[in-house]
């Protein structure tokens, strides 16, 4: 009898139930076969990771049903690396519009079949007959090969998935020691989403790719927020949204990454599915300098009001225990300074800060604002931690100061944006920047030589000359 695996994704299980039935059925019993999907096949109460690793085992030869979605799947890859790693034959079998020929190294490697021809399936019934050193290999019935046609007519089972997104696979035990992903961790993600790091390789990448993508970007602070966040919830701890932007650069946009789902499988492997959530804010080094640290510490301020002062007060209408209270602040501020340092403001030194403004006393006001926070910070976040009535002090010092800064800074805002967007050239049409230049070299003329001054004859020939050029040229809408 000749073991067979059968390694194949759970949407063509149809086709590898199909073959090893007729094949059962052809070979008198003495096939056996071991499809993942079909759960007839394993016993109740064995896990699947372990019975698919037995089967592997046990198998005397590997069959691959390989489509353009199969191949580019990690657990086929991963079941192949075993057959190889045990030497075992391996048999890939093509199917809905894959060819042979299509296959990549190592599969290429291996004498396939496809199943869409009469004689690809003749050519595996062959192959087999070799295994089993038959004198006569029996040729697959006609019913068979109708029920196979049929089958591999209809249109496959899909799955779109609309969003960008990056998918994380550690090892078992599917624990991080540290915030620090592995550089040959896998990741996963779809063709789109290579796209936007730059990547056109097929079938998995490392983690190591996806740092080096990335390394000419400006801002990576999203790179080690993302680690952090796959590390605590590794340890099954609670981590905070992610904060930083991943810019992609170009016309591509910005994405906030967002630690969607973890999948933790019977072996102790896990799966950190992120999402890449397109966002319309662009980073601040696409924004003149000043302007740019403006509109990030104006934003910050807003969050500071609503998602720290105002999320405090209905802390304390609620009677949230100060512990509790304190710990929503510190982490509202980390995270709100967190995203404002993702959008690309680097100078949050207080000096970069004070010389936003002009006026003498708008800059002694910034730095009495700036004084005030270092206080407040350095209370919220001391150990010992605060008591109940220092927090309230502190808070009611950061909605003073908060609405000092708002004023202060809309103020300003204010004033950089007529500046700035008042004396800002826009593109003109050709013909009415060739007019201009007209105009200009002739303003240029009368200035460069204010004495001439042509006879009146001259003058006339002149003045009719050019309304007959005026009249000819043709005039712009």
């Amino acid at each position: 009898m000749v073991q067979l695996f059968v390694s194949h994704i759970s949407e063509e299980k149809d086709v590898a139930i199909l073959l090893k039935d007729m094949m059962e059925e052809d070979f008198l019993g003495l096939v056996e076969f071991f499809a993942s999907s079909d759960v007839g096949t394993i016993e109740l109460g064995v896990q699947w990771l372990e019975a698919v690793e037995q089967a592997i085992q046990k198998a005397d030869a590997v069959i691959v049903l390989c489509s353009k979605a199969s191949v580019q799947r990690p657990w086929v890859q991963f079941e192949v690396g075993a057959a190889w790693m045990k030497g075992l034959p391996i048999i890939p079998v093509c199917h809905s519009g894959m060819k042979p020929d299509d296959l990549a190294t190592p599969l290429k490697d291996y004498e396939g079949a496809d199943l869409g021809t009469g004689e690809g399936l003749l050519a595996l019934y062959q192959m087999i007959g070799r295994r089993l050193k038959l004198q006569r290999t029996p040729v697959p019935g006609a019913a068979w090969r109708a029920r196979l046609a049929e089958l591999l007519s209809l249109p496959p089972d899909d799955c779109v998935q609309f969003e960008y997104y990056l998918d994380v696979v550690l090892p078992a035990p599917g624990r991080l020691a540290g915030p620090c992903l592995p550089g040959d961790a896998v990741v996963d993600m779809s063709a789109d989403t290579k796209k936007l790091f730059g990547l056109i390789s097929r079938g998995s990448l490392s983690w190591k790719s996806v740092e080096d993508a990335v390394a000419p970007s400006l801002d990576k602070r999203w790179l080690a927020e993302l680690q952090n966040s796959i590390y605590l919830a590794s340890n099954d701890r609670e981590f905070v949204p992610i904060q930083a932007v991943f810019h992609a650069g170009g016309t591509k946009g910005s994405f906030q990454p967002q630690l969607a789902k973890l999948e933790v499988f019977r072996r102790g492997a896990r799966r950190f599915h992120v999402h890449l959530v397109p966002t319309v804010v662009a980073p601040l080094f696409d924004v003149p300098g000043d302007l740019g640290l403006l509109v990030t510490l104006l934003r910050l301020g807003l969050r500071f009001r609503y998602e720290a002062i105002e999320h405090y007060w209905k802390m304390s209408r609620g009677f949230k225990p100060e512990q509790g209270r304190l710990a929503a602040l510190r982490c509202a501020i980390e995270v709100i300074e967190t995203d404002a340092k993702s959008r690309g403001a680097q100078n949050f030194e207080p000096g970069e800060v004070v010389a936003l403004f002009e006026a003498g006393a708008d800059q002694d006001e910034m730095r009495a604002i700036q004084a005030t926070w270092e206080n407040v910070r350095a209370t919220l976040f001391r150990e010992p931690a605060p008591s109940a009535g220092e927090m309230d002090q502190a808070i009611e010092a950061l909605a003073a100061m908060n609405l000092r800064f708002m004023h202060l800074g809309t103020k300003r805002f204010h004033e950089m944006v007529n500046v700035l967007w008042a004396q800002q050239l826009r593109p003109v049409p050709l013909a009415a920047a060739a007019r201009a230049s007209a105009g200009a070299r002739e303003v240029a003329q009368i200035e460069l030589a204010p004495s001439i001054t042509p006879p009146p004859a001259q003058a006339a020939r002149r003045s009719a000359r050019n309304r007959r050029d005026a009249a000819r040229s043709p005039r712009s809408p």
